[in-house]
């Protein structure tokens, strides 16, 4: 258990380190975020409050869709995923001016996209409390047997879509989360797969 906990916080850390380094690209916002800062826009409160009442909407339609019990425990991830954010944005990364260049702007956001999707492929597999969005994606992936990748392009254009009528931050950016981070969960959560697979045969013994 102590092993899995362990891979649920890295992949978590990495997510977020993802996130922050996308955030600091300037080339695009992550689509959900976008949604989050067009509502601000429009209808007041915090961005950061907005981007919570998105979450319990996808944490209702999972329910929804898995007909279980509402899954509380996914408030648990957004937490710790928002105290990473905070670590690598403010501290770790707060003095790093990634608006210098181009280049500089593309590498970062290049690699806040593929921590961002390896960290979600690795934490998902552990069987510990997912985001909300995760957990849809999942959810929709069981209920209907498609692909994460397509599952997750279908719900991050969904969301670039609402983020432009709603005058979010949309960029190139925004375009390149959707098409490609469900390539990258669904390849790191293959093989995260077999991993875990070894591991839980090892521990049988």
């Amino acid at each position: 258990m102590t092993k899995r906990i362990s891979i649920y916080l890295g992949g978590l850390a990495l997510t977020a380190l993802g996130i922050a380094l996308v955030i600091l690209s300037l080339i695009g916002a992550g689509p959900w975020d976008t949604v989050a800062v067009g509502l601000n826009k429009h209808l007041g409160l915090t961005i950061g409050t907005w981007s919570i009442l998105t979450q319990v909407i996808f944490t209702l339609i999972t329910w929804g869709l898995e007909k279980t019990r509402l899954r509380i425990e996914s408030v648990i991830p957004i937490f710790i995923r928002s105290v990473f954010v905070d670590f690598w944005f403010y501290i770790v990364l707060g003095n790093i001016n990634f608006s210098t260049s181009w280049e500089l702007q593309v590498v970062s956001f290049l690699l806040g996209l593929f921590c961002a999707g390896i960290g979600i492929g690795i934490y998902m597999e552990v069987n510990l409390p997912k985001t909300p969005i995760d957990g849809m994606m999942v959810a929709i992936s069981n209920r209907f047997e498609w692909s994460f990748n397509k599952v997750r392009m279908g719900i991050e254009c969904t969301g670039a879509i609402l983020g432009f009528i709603l005058g979010g931050p949309v960029g190139i950016g925004t375009l390149v989360i959707a098409l490609l981070i469900g390539k990258i969960i669904q390849a790191v959560n293959n093989r995260m797969k077999r991993v875990m697979q070894v591991s839980d045969t090892t521990h049988s013994f």
